[in-house]
């Protein structure tokens, strides 16, 4: 059974949000958009146009934890008996979110953003920011909480969906994968535009988990795999079935990542060595207020280019600065 695709608004910079209806054999949910009445208004209304409502929802499945996919999963939750799924690796930010949340907002002020260079005032406007989207979710109830391994199956529309760990612009970013009907349920993984790596807080380590490799590592899953229709977290389906062919989204975007890796590369070595100041340069076409996205991105080309020893790194006055290696 192929997916009913309902768009949500989010009100952010990102835009719409894809939500997936299954309606058979039991109404499934992939992902809940984001804490807000407008999100709230534009699924019951996707939900009516298919004879169903919040109450019918036997499960909602959780393909990441970001705010626009799973902070509207709390509302629904307390509308429903549905259980809320994620996989067993982002199960913190559902069942203890708001420390989750500070927890990331204390690394970026005490850490990251320091590290990067960024003024006080382009630090405090990030963090205004951060505080602002982390008040668009609530708390799951743990015990109407089902987790599932970043390898497993699930069962949705009377079919066996693989699910597939892609780490990259989310370390617990899962993708679903139907290999009879030849359908991939995408998340924010593949998407038309590339999806930013994200910096996250070091869990395990005190080492920051450089995201954009492991986004490459990811991709060559996905492009590994037979797929007729791709179904995003943003945007409408691709793939063979709607004419465009996932595999030229993957090669486009893994060229133009390539190509701005060199492009970092080359304002290295014409002396420009602090991430802040690259970002400048790199994203001029942008306004300030617009560029921490490209912040991220510009420290996934920064990994890339250590993971290739074209670079090195050092710590300057608590500031990271990049040099070609010798």
């Amino acid at each position: 059974m192929e997916p009913i695709r309902i768009e949500l608004p989010t009100g952010l910079d990102v835009g719409g949000v894809n939500v997936y209806l299954f309606k058979q054999p039991e109404p499934v949910l992939i992902d809940a958009g984001i804490k807000s009445e407008e999100s709230w208004e534009a699924l019951q209304f996707g939900l009516a146009e298919h004879n169903l409502t919040v109450m019918d929802l036997s499960r909602v499945i959780i393909t990441h934890p970001h705010i626009d996919h799973f902070g509207g999963a709390g509302m629904i939750q307390a509308n429903s008996d549905a259980d809320i799924w994620i996989c067993e690796l982002g199960a913190p930010w559902l069942t203890e979110t708001q420390e989750m949340w500070e927890k990331r907002l204390a690394y970026y002020k005490e850490e990251f953003l320091i590290r990067v260079g960024l003024d006080e005032a382009a630090a405090n406007m990030i963090l205004a920011g951060m505080r602002a989207i982390g008040q668009q979710s609530e708390t799951i109830d743990p015990t109407r909480l089902r987790t599932f391994p970043p390898d497993g199956t699930l069962q949705l529309g009377g079919a066996a969906w693989q699910v597939i760990h892609t780490p990259g612009h989310n370390s617990a970013m899962t993708c679903f994968y139907q290999p009879e009907n030849k359908m991939l349920l995408s998340a924010d993984h593949l998407l038309k535009t590339t999806p930013t790596p994200v910096v996250e807080r070091p869990l395990s380590s005190p080492h920051r988990i450089p995201a954009l490799p492991l986004f490459m590592q990811s991709m060559s899953k996905i492009a590994a795999l037979n797929i007729d229709a791709v179904y995003p977290g943003h945007g409408r389906p691709f793939g063979a079935k709607y004419g465009l062919d996932h595999h030229i989204i993957i090669d486009k975007q893994c060229s133009r990542i390539q190509s701005r890796k060199a492009e970092c590369l080359t304002h290295i070595t014409e002396g420009t060595h602090v991430p802040a100041q690259l970002v400048d340069k790199m994203y001029a076409h942008h306004p300030p207020q617009f560029r921490f996205a490209g912040l991220w991105m510009l420290i996934g080309y920064l990994d890339l280019l250590l993971a290739d020893g074209a670079i090195q790194q050092e710590t300057v006055d608590g500031v990271w600065h990049y040099y070609p290696s010798s």
